[in-house]
């Protein structure tokens, strides 16, 4: 009987440690996986990671990308480190919060919320849509921080225009424009260390169909009449139905 139990107890405890191990490479992995922009992820993850997993890429033509410089603070350097020592990669970046000269940092940031809406709620987009109702943890990746080398960045600054744009096999890239001559860069050779999600805020068109009405920071709330919860359009029509008979 004893030793029946001392076998099952450790079954359990092989269970649990391979649980953890497993747990501990899905988070590994999750922080390691930063998306791109102008991508359509969903956010998951539990109370003690969380993550982004990439959904989709809208039909976009080619969008305006604005660019800033900017200093890193501890909570952004603290950001780029612990991703450059979880992906076992070189710290090139060196920071004294107690020196004057602070390292400086990219920015890339889709700015203009009334033309993303607008196109989100053209024709073509018309199956997004109905996609993105169903699940509020759907965004929209609206802005990257990236780490770049001392020529990248004046590279970056020195453009004439930026642009988010596609090629010819669908995939997302930076194209950086100085009069004739234009440098392009994919996501991935890019030192992305953070990124800014919006939100979805839903209404309805005349005919009742879910339309996107607000692009909203992450975590904040939708204006009066709009919704994160595509569904709860539903409800309030319901709602009205029966209280106007």
């Amino acid at each position: 009987m004893r030793s029946t139990t001392l076998f099952l107890f450790s079954i359990l405890v092989g269970s649990l440690i391979s649980g953890c191990s497993g747990y501990k490479h899905k988070k590994q992995e999750s922080q390691l996986t930063l998306p791109e922009l102008g991508n359509v992820v969903q956010t998951r993850g539990d109370m003690f990671y969380a993550a982004v997993a990439p959904t989709g890429i809208p039909q976009w033509p080619t969008l305006k990308v604005e660019v800033q410089q900017m200093p890193f603070d501890q909570k952004s350097y603290t950001t780029y480190a612990k991703l450059m020592q979880k992906a076992a990669r070189i710290n090139s970046i060196s920071y004294n919060d107690s020196l004057p000269y602070k390292p400086k940092y990219l920015r890339l940031q889709l700015t203009d919320k009334v033309a993303l809406t607008q196109l989100l709620n053209s024709e073509e987009h018309a199956a997004l849509r109905d996609y993105l109702a169903l699940d509020d943890t759907y965004k929209l990746v609206t802005g990257l921080d990236l780490a770049l080398t001392e020529n990248e960045l004046v590279t970056f600054l020195n453009a004439e225009a930026v642009q988010l744009q596609k090629d010819g096999f669908g995939s997302l890239k930076i194209v950086l424009i100085n009069g004739s001559k234009q440098f392009s860069y994919f996501f991935s050779e890019l030192q992305v260390f953070d990124y800014r999600l919006a939100s979805f805020c839903w209404g309805e068109d005349a005919h009742h169909r879910k339309m996107v009405r607000n692009l909203i920071p992450d975590g904040e709330r939708c204006p009066k009449g709009t919704y994160l919860k595509a569904r709860k359009l539903e409800k309030e029509a319901t709602y009205l139905k029966f209280k106007n008979p």
